[in-house]
């Protein structure tokens, strides 16, 4: 069964953030428009205030600004008659503080990625994955104690797995103490992208330990293969060296491109993964938010193993939206706009969109794009909805005040609140 779910951040559709006086809000809760709807914007400012800024993006380009005089109660400040389909985000520029904005979308079930599926996609990552499969690999393993928290409750380990070239896969993996054999399902959680040094980067044993003490096989594994647990000068090394502006190199073909080996390592855990005695035998999930959520896809798309995708504003989608006049997402979302546009990005970035690998898919998606999100934007994240037309189930959920990299304006337990039964609460 497919269902499309859009909900939205409500609260009387307020958007507020922390020392801000600037309110506004649409004058519908979902932020969805049909052609033909009436959209309103409305705002106001809790304390007087000169006129401010009003910028317009329309599909993430600056469209042009005017002047708003914001009074103590809610007045509009912008409508349109919807005619095309878009994604449309209001921003009020306050001096010397954050922006204010919210985002809506029209006949976003209209979208589609700006690249086509090339014929040889699945021969492609077939071909690859047979390659790094034909090299053996090593395994290695390391016991590590659980954080104190969860007593005895849990049994962890480091692995270190070989690859046929690059950086081995590196990540934590845990689960419950005497758990029965063919019990639980793998929960994997692919990292987002942190600069180097941060020890975010670092695959975490508490994530892992978090999916284990709710019952699964829990994994966190880091996105590059570096090594966990180094000094700091390794990772500075690194970030100054051979990760240096890794997702803006330039592209040469497909073989070559960063983020191969980035998607053939998460393939090369699941081909341990399934070797422990604890899986179920069915249920694989992946998880992650931005870059993390791109790899979600992309495992979903190349590895039919997968039985689960949640993508929180994924990134590594759309990259030919530049095509069809979008924005297209990390790492191309902001830089080097005419890049997508070329005749070698063409032969090279459809192998690795999320937003065209996702038609492959036969598992359960569930995905999460912000309305004023310009590093993924909701447009890429909707040309994933839409593309994945072989998805089991799948559901989005937009919220038209939510930025990429937090959510500034409600605390985590009201998110969950918002989130209902949209599962999972929790996803990083």
């Amino acid at each position: 069964m497919r269902r499309l779910l859009v909900i939205v951040l409500l609260l009387s559709g307020l958007y507020t953030a922390a020392a801000q006086d600037v309110r506004l809000k649409l004058n519908t809760q979902e932020g969805i428009y049909s052609l033909g709807d009436t959209v309103r914007v409305y705002g106001r400012c809790l304390e007087a205030a000169d006129s401010l800024d009003m910028e317009i993006r329309v599909n993430g380009m600056d469209t042009g600004h005017s002047k708003v005089l914001l009074g103590e109660e809610f007045s509009e400040i912008y409508s349109e008659v919807c005619d095309s389909s878009k994604w449309v985000a209001i921003i009020i520029n306050i001096p010397d503080k954050p922006a204010i904005d919210i985002g809506f979308m029209v006949e976003p079930e209209t979208i589609r990625p700006g690249f086509k599926a090339p014929r040889d996609l699945q021969r492609f990552w077939r071909r690859e994955i047979a390659r790094m499969r034909r090299t053996p690999m090593q395994v290695k393993v390391d016991a590590v104690p659980a954080p104190e928290k969860y007593g005895d409750s849990l049994k962890c380990w480091h692995i270190e797995l070989s690859m046929h070239e690059g950086f081995p896969v590196n990540a934590y993996v845990a689960v419950p103490m005497d758990a029965a054999a063919g019990s639980l399902p793998i929960r994997i959680r692919a990292h987002g992208a942190t600069d180097i040094p941060d020890v975010r980067t670092q695959s975490l044993l508490e994530k892992a330990c978090k999916y284990a003490s709710k019952g699964m096989i829990g994994v966190d594994v880091n996105a590059h293969g570096m090594r966990d647990g180094a000094d700091e000068q390794y990772y500075k090394d690194l970030d100054e060296g051979l990760l240096h502006e890794y997702p803006h190199r330039p592209l040469k073909d497909r073989e070559s491109w960063y983020f191969r080996l980035m998607y053939l390592r998460l393939v090369r855990l699941v081909d341990y993964l399934v070797t422990l005695p604890e899986w179920d035998g069915t249920n694989i999930m992946v998880n992650g938010h931005s870059q993390g959520g791109g790899q979600a896809l992309a495992l979903g798309g190349i590895d039919s193993r997968i039985t689960h995708v949640y993508a929180d504003e994924p990134a590594l989608c759309d990259h030919g939206a530049i095509l069809l006049g979008r924005y297209g997402g990390w790492p191309f979302a902001r830089r080097r706009q005419t890049v997508p546009a070329s005749r070698l990005a063409a032969k090279i970035l459809p192998y690795y969109d999320g937003a065209v690998l996702i038609s492959n898919y036969k598992g359960k998606l569930y995905i999460r794009a912000g309305l004023v999100d310009y590093t993924c934007p909701p447009t890429t994240v909707w040309a994933v909805y839409n593309n994945a037309t072989g998805a089991s189930v799948k559901e989005l959920r937009s919220f038209r005040s939510r930025h990429h990299t937090n959510v500034v304006w409600y605390d985590k337990e009201e998110l969950s609140a918002l989130d209902g039964d949209f599962p999972p609460l929790d996803w990083n």
